[in-house]
């Protein structure tokens, strides 16, 4: 009856896998028009490792998530040199950006056990005309291949792995597994691990036989979901995609660093755009509301989905600002968490300034006076 239980979930769990990648399937890429590239527009930093400057690492940039698991950059910089610094020239737009330290740095190519790897986590981050925006990476070593091992069920696979900082084994930290890639890894999860114990170890039983994107995030919230703010923690594993295998076990190990340490002071989610919104967040009963966000979406369907910018959590007056790309229609929500379904228990609220929850603005306008009341989901 156990075995029939398995393979009833794993046949679900396959049919649904199935039809959520078949429904993306039909969906056109994004195509971002590209104007010319304009010197002294891009971005600029230091690529470390443990602080320490980095030379023989390049930074790339890349249209699309996609582009960069085929390894297909659109520009990358020079090889860094003894500063460890890199500059990068680049058009107008959003792109995903990854420093690589590999053997052979002639072309672009996965990194393999040996080498050296960062993901930004902010990405994709915005080319802002007319300025080089700082951004840094602190690389992480690659340093032992996928392992795979025996695993008691043939129709199914797992993988098990350890999460560590400078080489440690790290505490709280929560695993996700992603089969889709069109929330840039921040929307809904296929899986999720409970945090990591003082072992730092994570696992994850009777896995359908695809490609999972793992990523790592300690927030010092406590929080399993929502932005990341300075000091927590986040880790790309620098192999994904990870091929889960039937009747076998991965083991993977995956470094996180700080977020601090990862971008320097700037984050192009909350960067001064010049184009924002702001206002106050409070509950029924005015009071403050800490760790609250406030969403600003480009559709009118909200909720179970990422949103497209995003404020940090209201200060302790419950001010908040949202920075957006630009002027036009925005429809503007509160959570106290981030992607998928709202939960019981948590907080949220949207604009009511407007029946759709919009709000209006230009190029270069600030937007004032926006507050909003957020109620606790409860059954």
């Amino acid at each position: 009856m156990k075995l029939l239980l398995r393979i009833s979930i794993l046949l679900c769990v396959a049919l649904l896998l199935g039809s959520y990648v078949w429904a993306h399937e039909d969906k056109p890429p994004i195509v971002q028009e590209l104007g010319e590239t304009i010197p002294g527009t891009g971005f600029e930093g230091r690529v470390v490792i443990d602080g320490a400057v980095v030379p023989g690492a390049k930074v790339y940039a890349y249209l699309s998530f996609a582009d960069f698991i085929a390894s297909k950059p659109y520009a990358s910089s020079a090889i860094t040199t003894d500063d460890g610094k890199y500059v990068l020239d680049l058009p107008k737009g959003n792109f995903y950006l990854v420093a690589k330290s590999r053997k052979d740095l002639s072309h672009d190519g996965p990194v393999v056990a040996g080498d050296y790897f960062s993901f930004q986590g902010s990405n994709p981050i915005t080319v802002n005309p007319g300025t080089y925006n700082h951004v840094g990476f602190s690389m992480l070593p690659y340093d032992e291949e996928v392992i795979y091992e025996d695993y008691d069920d043939e129709g199914a696979g797992a993988l098990a792995g350890v999460v560590t900082l400078d080489g440690d084994p790290l505490d709280g930290v929560y695993i996700s597994l992603y089969v889709d890639t069109e929330d840039d890894l921040r929307g809904s999860v296929y899986a999720s691990s409970p945090p990591t114990g003082k072992s730092g170890v994570f696992q994850f039983e009777y896995l359908p036989e695809v490609e999972y994107y793992v990523v790592a995030r300690k927030r010092e919230s406590g929080s399993p979901a929502g932005p990341l703010n300075d000091g927590d923690y986040f880790g790309f594993f620098p192999a994904n995609p990870l091929q889960i295998k039937s009747g076998k076990l991965a083991r993977i190990k995956i470094p996180v660093v700080t977020k601090a340490g990862e971008i320097g002071q700037e984050d192009s989610l909350f960067r001064d755009t010049g184009t924002k919104i702001t206002g106050t967040i409070k509950d029924m009963e005015g009071k403050i509301v800490p760790g609250v966000y406030v969403f600003g979406y480009v559709d009118k369907v909200m909720a179970h989905k990422r949103p497209e910018f995003i404020s940090k959590a209201v200060d302790e007056k419950g001010r908040y600002t949202l920075n957006l790309s630009q002027g036009g229609t925005y429809y503007i929500g509160v959570r106290s968490s981030y992607g998928d379904t709202p939960a019981l228990g948590e907080w949220y609220g949207r604009w009511e300034g407007a029946g759709d929850h919009s709000v209006a603005l230009e190029t270069g306008e600030t937007l004032e006076g926006i507050d909003m009341t957020v109620e606790q989901i409860l059954p």
